[in-house]
């Protein structure tokens, strides 16, 4: 039998060619007779915190974007965009920010796993803020992830705003991550996490880094709570 669709996915930061334990762990999990699964490689980077000559996270979000067009133009199947973390952030701006104009795109759906846009639920959505998607979206968060699962009121969101355009590979570079900074607080369009009736969740900020730093709350929790297979029984669902 055939597969009915392909999974287009991005993986996290630092495995631009795929290969991490939470996209490992979905990539088992689905029936290779309905979904063919594809790794789409991108730069997964994050600035000097990769490597000092490193794109900035948000270059490389728009790398995996054109990636992922480029990927689902070249298929035989409708397909699903898709990613674990930084991955997830690309999917989700390519559905927002070129699918709508790609006419010529089958795409079905967005699956997301540890999404840093994943959608407000009960006071907490991704430390970059939540978007929406125009095409059915899919997604996980284990609880307690600090970059899918994070109380509205954090400030570890500013980390998120702040460093988006870190680079340090050139003067130029440094300039552009300066610029976005004095735009993002002067046109208020940083996340205002500081609001009085979100204080309380300051007390939790550490414990949320430390679960992200630990490698537990942000990866291992995908697998050993079964995030990445109930993932791809909703894969599965759609293409069936």
């Amino acid at each position: 039998m055939s597969p009915r669709m392909e999974l287009c996915w991005l993986d996290g930061t630092w495995c631009g060619r795929g290969g991490s334990m939470p996209s490992e762990a979905l990539r088992r999990a689905l029936d290779p007779e309905l979904v063919r699964f594809r790794y789409v490689e991108y730069p997964a980077t994050y600035g000097p915190a990769t490597g000092i000559g490193d794109p900035s996270y948000a270059e490389s979000v728009r790398a995996g974007m054109k990636a992922l067009r480029d990927a689902v133009r070249a298929s035989d199947l409708p397909c699903i965009v898709s990613g674990y973390s930084q991955g997830g952030s690309a999917a989700v701006r390519f559905a927002r920010d070129i699918l709508p104009a790609a006419h010529d795109l089958d795409v079905r759906a967005v699956a997301t796993m540890g999404d840093p846009h994943q959608e407000r639920h009960g006071g907490r959505s991704g430390i970059a803020g939540p978007l929406s998607t125009p095409r059915p979206r899919l997604s996980v968060w284990a609880p307690g992830d600090p970059i899918a699962d994070l109380p509205d009121g954090c400030p570890l969101r500013s980390i998120a705003d702040l460093t988006e355009w870190m680079s340090l590979r050139s003067f130029e570079d440094g300039q552009d991550w300066a610029l976005d900074i004095f735009e993002r607080v002067t046109q208020m369009r940083a996340q205002a996490w500081w609001q009085p009736w979100r204080w309380p969740d300051l007390s939790a900020a550490g414990g949320y880094a430390l679960g992200y730093l630990q490698g537990d709350a942000h990866m291992r929790r995908y697998v050993s709570g079964g995030h990445a297979v109930r993932l791809a029984r909703m894969i599965e669902g759609v293409a069936l």
